[in-house]
């Protein structure tokens, strides 16, 4: 492709975007960017839940005065992948699942209710500390990317709960 048609197709495909209807999720006057900094998140009591909680204030926003409540239970398994022959594991599969809630804090109501998934894995090596670092990231990763679906599910599914 020329450089000349890549700068037709740069300048044209926002343009088509626009014309199908297609709008940012948290643009402006969108249900979704009514709720940056509406919804408070639950207490936390270990490394992956503030890792969760502060991707999710990244995402939706610190509330100040909250209009709904999120409730997320987090659960985790590790499994061992790869073992040598002296029955060490050297590879660890981690697989989490997030099954949340969010409730409008003024009702009580039940608005939205969804349980997302994901998965990474980290290497065990000799040293004792270098596999702790590995499996705190790994644990990062995941929090990151369960926050990542849980952010996207809630501005995805705001305009039939927004009011």
């Amino acid at each position: 492709m020329s450089l000349y048609n890549r700068r037709n197709f740069l300048i044209l495909a926002p343009l088509a975007l626009g014309a199908c209807g297609f709008t940012p999720i948290f643009g402006r006057g969108t249900a979704a960017e009514s709720l940056i900094g509406k919804i408070a998140l639950g207490p936390v009591d270990d490394r992956m839940g503030f890792e969760f909680n502060e991707r999710l204030e990244d995402r939706l926003g610190r509330a100040e005065q909250p209009l709904y409540q999120l409730e997320v239970i987090i659960s985790v398994n590790s499994e061992g992948l790869a073992i040598t022959q002296d029955n060490a594991i050297t590879r660890y599969n981690l697989t989490a699942e997030a099954d949340f809630s969010l409730t409008r804090i003024a009702d009580g109501k039940l608005v939205l209710t969804d349980i997302v998934r994901s998965f990474t894995a980290y290497s065990a090596t000799a040293t004792a500390f270098a596999t702790h670092v590995s499996e705190r990231d790994a644990n990062r990763r995941l929090a990151v990317a369960l926050a990542d679906q849980i952010a996207t599910r809630i501005a995805g599914s705001a305009k039939s709960f927004v009011q």
